[in-house]
């Protein structure tokens, strides 16, 4: 295994005292075979920078590469630390090149928040889009979108669309209907017995007699 070099906290960068950040290197598979399964990196001396101490690498074919990345926090004081990372195999035999982690520590140091910035970047992206239509405003109170709703049912005259008064459910208005189609048969019927009782009421002063006249 060779070092090929660092992707993160490379030379002339700083974090600031207590902040967690991610070191990151490339190595570089080197061998004529591909490296067994269960291999890791592993911190050997120096500086740990937080908790983790071992992470899992995959496998690497002949002459392939790899980023391994491992989350560490920087100490409380400003100054120079580092420490030593070496890969192993399951059994605990190491091999490869030495991999450091040499870490500038100062008050102004803006790799640390530089990398949280990227970071809550990278998750803004990736979530889903909303799809806003017309005018809406985000910040304006329930009210005054009803109000807008209920003015928009509204003609040029000022008066309000019939439709909008209706709060009644569908079985209501079917009701409703039959109501009406009945109370119109009824009126309609009377209509016309009344109407035949003028015509036979007049039939009996000025029409014919067909049974002669009394």
């Amino acid at each position: 295994m060779s070092f090929v070099g660092d992707v993160t906290i490379g030379e002339g960068e700083s974090v600031p005292p207590d902040t967690p950040f991610t070191k990151t290197w490339r190595i570089q598979n080197t061998g004529a075979e591909s490296w067994p399964p269960g291999v890791c990196l592993k911190y050997v001396g120096g500086d740990q920078f937080g908790h983790v101490n071992m992470v899992m690498v995959r496998s690497l074919d002949p002459q392939e590469m790899a980023d391994v990345s491992v989350q560490m926090r920087s100490p409380a004081a400003p100054g120079m630390y580092q420490g030593q990372w070496r890969m192993s195999t399951a059994t605990g035999l190491f091999y490869g090149d030495m991999i450091w982690v040499i870490l500038s520590v100062e008050v102004g140091g803006l790799l640390g928040v530089t990398q949280q910035l990227s970071s809550f970047q990278a998750e803004f992206n990736t979530q889903p889009a909303r799809n806003v239509e017309g005018d809406y405003n985000p910040f304006a109170s329930p009210q005054k979108h009803v109000g807008s709703n209920e003015n928009s049912h509204r003609d040029d005259s000022g008066l309000k669309d019939p439709a909008d008064t209706w709060e009644g459910g569908p079985d209501q208005m079917q009701q409703e209907q039959n109501g009406l189609s009945q109370n119109s048969v009824n009126i309609a019927t009377n209509g016309l017995q009344s109407n035949l009782s003028v015509v036979t009421y007049s039939q009996g002063i000025h029409g014919p007699y067909p049974f002669g006249q009394s």
